[in-house]
């Protein structure tokens, strides 16, 4: 196939462009993906550019996989270039360069989500004597806003940092335990990238292509840039009005300075959308349109595309409102022969459930199949989970401090947090890490109390046991079959349940499929560097609940947004923070291709009174962002009513 069959005439000019830097706005459903991949396609069969010295960089892995797939269905997997997330190209150029990285632990381990939250977040908590564990993640986020936004490069930065005692027994800790979080990886690259001259890139780069352009906070762009100033040719892709990421310090500035920034760089946008109906375009683009520094860029349905189905729906409270949305989706899958993958429930936010647990309670009672995924607590979030990955850790590096941690403090041991505690001391005053203390006390128990340390000599006896059966198994091994194999040979002598194993081997194939990772340490690198918490996924054969983070990248037949309040969107969001809840808004609906269904209440009770920014209050009133649009609020259940009619 040739690299331009089935591209319209302004994504065809978009993917053959060279010879410049170059901005593509692609706008919902545009065809952004299929230009990238094109380009991929053309440079290399057009204009004979060895695929190695192509990279394309995404932001989420999903959004790496897919792209990996569309290039592999055109080119087959021998022509492949380098397509990854930001942070994992970070993580391999430094591992890459790891001589000259002294300033960070080695060898370089990242610290995952679970690993952040469970074990150094609540050790600094202790150490510092802190009483709420949100005081450690608010010094947390101000050090990666730091990173992100470059100032931590200020003069005398440590010296205004809100908390040097934070900051102290930060990198205690992190020296005892080895790990770098993931938040530091872009920076760490951008500053390597600067202050070494002998630092190189996995292969010279003549072309760079950058996905979602407008995620990338301060330090990603300067990144791009720094690789940019090495002679490679840079092309981004991506649509100010979906940005979304402000809390990682993105904002929709870097794409929209982009011809600025890089002076004689060619501007390109598509402008056919051949996802949305045309009343769901209108409505998401009233909303987008409200940002009056917006790039004003043209967007309109393709030839002959309806109207679809548009509604904003008032109910009284919750309870009516989950009684509005089964009804709703009763209709869709037996009117409107939609499968029930198709239907996304969208909400801005699901603290312990308190909006999914009614909407799911309601599906259930009629027979619907529903699969809320709005949390982080998934199989590899649970105990069984995290040992497995804990194990496979220990297999690629058997000294990684974090995994040992993670084993002595979940598994059933009579270890508790004062041994652990022992171990860290120990390993402080002796000048070793983490591991090398446990190593040294199962040599000899007596540099722990009574009972501990013959505790802790029985606990490393099992697991060394664990890993010794799980010897034979090559960690160097080639491609995905082998690498399946390994881990399920861990699964199996790790997990003890049999839904557990079959749980737990779902995720993480899953996750083999999206890393594509050639060994079991490319894999277990792979699912360090990528956070869960905004990575997009749909059970099959199920209605589908997600935040609206979790929604961007996704598309369905139908998307109903729920709780769409004032008091959520934009909540307690404040000045530049409320341009991101409007593009949040804005990518949720244009998720949908044919029906948009928005709902909101007149009040929450119970668990959802005590939600949002006017907490306690009872009462709720529509989105400031859907207020004055030229679309009728609809009492809910006379819709309702309307619909059992026409399914009579």
């Amino acid at each position: 196939m040739a690299w331009d069959d089935d591209l319209l005439p302004e994504q065809r000019i978009a993917a053959s462009h060279e010879g410049t830097h170059a901005r593509l706005l692609a706008g919902p459903g545009t065809g952004k993906t299929l230009s990238l991949t094109s380009r991929i396609c053309y440079l290399i069969e057009n204009r004979n550019v060895e695929p190695e010295e192509i990279l394309a960089l995404t932001f989420t892995r999903a959004a790496a996989y897919v792209l990996r797939q569309r290039v592999s269905e055109e080119l087959g997997t021998d022509r492949m270039p380098r397509i990854s997330t930001i942070h994992s190209f970070s993580l391999r150029q430094l591992l890459r360069n790891s001589r000259l990285i002294t300033a960070l632990p080695q060898p370089l381990r990242i610290a995952d989500d679970w690993e952040e939250r469970n074990i150094i977040t609540e050790d600094l908590k202790a150490m510092l004597g802190l009483a709420r564990i949100e005081d450690i993640r608010h010094l947390f986020n101000l050090l990666s806003a730091d990173w992100q936004t470059l100032t931590a490069e200020e003069d005398h930065w440590e010296d205004r940092f809100a908390n040097p005692a934070f900051l102290g027994a930060w990198r205690e800790h992190r020296e005892c335990y080895g790990y770098v979080l993931r938040s530091e990886l872009v920076y760490q690259l951008k500053r390597a990238l600067e202050q070494y001259g002998d630092f190189e890139l996995e292969t010279p780069l003549r072309y760079l292509l950058v996905d979602e352009y407008q995620d990338l906070n301060r330090c990603d762009l300067a990144v791009v840039a720094a690789i940019g100033n090495r002679g490679t040719e840079i092309y981004v892709a991506g649509d100010d009005d979906q940005s979304i990421y402000g809390f990682r310090k993105a904002h929709p500035a870097g794409i929209r300075r982009f011809i600025i920034d890089y002076n004689g760089a060619r501007d390109m946008a598509l402008s056919i959308c051949k996802r949305c109906d045309r009343g769901i375009l209108d409505i998401g683009l009233f909303v987008a349109r409200q940002d009056y520094e917006r790039i004003d860029k043209p967007i309109h349905p393709e030839e002959g595309r309806g109207a679809g189905e548009v509604a904003l729906l008032r109910f009284r409270d919750q309870i009516a409102e989950g009684e509005g949305i089964t009804e709703i989706c009763r209709h869709l899958l037996e009117r409107h022969g939609l499968q029930a993958h198709e239907i996304l429930i969208l909400l801005r936010s699901d603290n312990k459930g308190v909006f999914s647990t009614v909407i799911r309670d309601h599906l259930e009672s009629a027979g619907i199949p529903v699969a809320p995924s709005t949390d982080e607590n998934g199989p590899l979030n649970e105990f069984s989970g995290r040992q497995v990955l804990a194990v496979l850790r220990l297999i690629v590096n058997p000294l990684d401090q974090l995994a040992w941690r993670t084993l002595l403090q979940l598994r059933s041991n009579l270890i508790g947090p004062t041994s652990i505690q022992t171990l860290y001391r120990l390993a402080n005053t002796q000048g070793f890490r983490f591991s090398q203390a446990v190593h040294r006390v199962a040599e000899d128990a007596s540099l722990m109390a009574k009972p501990y340390g013959s505790r802790l000599q029985n606990e490393v006896q099992e697991i060394r046991a664990i890993l010794d059966d799980l010897g034979g198994k090559e960690i160097a091994t080639d491609g995905k079959d082998a690498v399946r194999s390994a881990v399920e040979a861990v699964v199996n002598r790790t997990v003890e349940g049999e839904g557990d194993r079959q749980r737990i081997l779902e995720e993480l194939n899953k996750l083999i499929e999206l890393v594509e990772p050639i060994s079991v340490v490319d894999f277990v690198r792979g699912i360090e560097v990528s956070s869960e918490s905004i990575e997009q996924e749909i059970e099959i054969n199920k209605v589908n609940i997600l935040t609206m983070h979790k929604a961007k990248g996704l598309t369905a037949e139908a998307v109903i947004v729920m709780a769409a309040e004032d008091e959520y969107i934009p909540g307690r969001a404040e000045g530049q923070e409320i341009g991101d809840e409007r593009r949040l808004l804005y990518v949720s609906l244009t998720r949908a291709k044919h029906y948009i269904f928005i709902t909101y209440c007149d009040q929450r009770t119970g668990r959802q009174r005590h939600t949002g920014r006017t907490f306690g209050n009872r009462n709720r009133t529509l989105t400031r962002f859907l207020q004055d649009a030229p679309l009728r609020p609809q009492p809910g259940m006379e819709f309702i009513a309307q619909l059992l009619r026409e399914g009579t």
